[in-house]
């Protein structure tokens, strides 16, 4: 099986995956504060949508304009990327409920299969170095690291959400 096979196969796994979670959990859980102070369970499913989502800018810079990172980094401490994540996270969650974060996690992995679709085989493998925000997205990162990284965000935040509710 070819590794784009591969990914594709773990992305609609995750995909399903998420479903399931956000099936499982009770109504009420969603206003619950999470492990997170500045989030609800309802927020933190609402974030897991970022990686595939994101994955699309991130695939850009590494294809295409690796100097933009390199710029991101230099204006973007650690500190205020950690407070735009949680501000975006808090207001894309605001008002969403089960169905709406479903579409919107959906959505988010239609975008991720359609940039997986346009690569080639080559492309997996360029990387560029990232500034370790997120320690599971640290170091030298390859375009197939960002595709892992659709599973590995997901199940990070799945345990925590399991853990609270």
């Amino acid at each position: 099986m070819s590794i784009k096979n591969q990914l594709r196969a773990e992305i609609l796994q995750t995909q399903k995956d998420f479903h399931k979670l956000v099936d499982e959990i009770p109504d009420h859980a969603l206003a619950l504060p999470s492990d997170n102070p500045a989030w609800t369970i309802g927020a933190v499913l609402y974030h897991m949508s970022l990686a595939p989502r994101l994955l699309v800018t991130d695939l850009r810079i590494i294809l295409g304009q690796p100097v933009l990172a390199k710029i991101f980094t230099l204006l973007v401490p650690a500190s205020l990327f950690h407070r735009l994540n949680e501000t975006l996270t808090r207001r894309g969650a605001n008002g969403l409920n089960r169905a709406s974060l479903a579409h919107e996690y959906d959505k988010a992995h239609t975008r991720a299969l359609q940039a997986l679709e346009a690569l080639s085989e080559t492309d997996l493998q360029k990387s560029l170095p990232y500034p370790g925000y997120d320690p599971m997205l640290a170091g030298d990162v390859t375009v197939e690291k960002l595709f892992h990284y659709v599973q590995m965000h997901f199940a990070a935040h799945e345990k925590q959400i399991r853990d609270r509710v």
